[in-house]
């Protein structure tokens, strides 16, 4: 614990930074559309982890869509 913010940290993390090597295999499998519990587990990543990456995605997505109406053939 910092003694001036009072912060806690943990002295050896087990947990490391997600590569973005693997981020971008992740995002090869969520297109596959494969259960995100499934990817979790092959890649071995948290679901907590992998549903905030999944909404950052879907976030930073285009919204909006650009329709085309085609002409009937008489």
């Amino acid at each position: 614990m910092c003694k001036d913010c009072r912060r806690q940290f943990v002295e050896n993390p087990t947990n490391q930074p997600v590569s973005d090597e693997k981020k971008s295999l992740i995002n090869r499998l969520l297109m596959e559309k494969i259960p995100l519990a499934g990817i979790a587990r092959a890649v071995c990543v948290s679901e907590r982890w992998l549903q905030s990456h999944v909404n950052e995605i879907y976030e930073s997505a285009e919204t909006e869509v650009a329709v085309t109406v085609k002409k009937k053939a008489v």
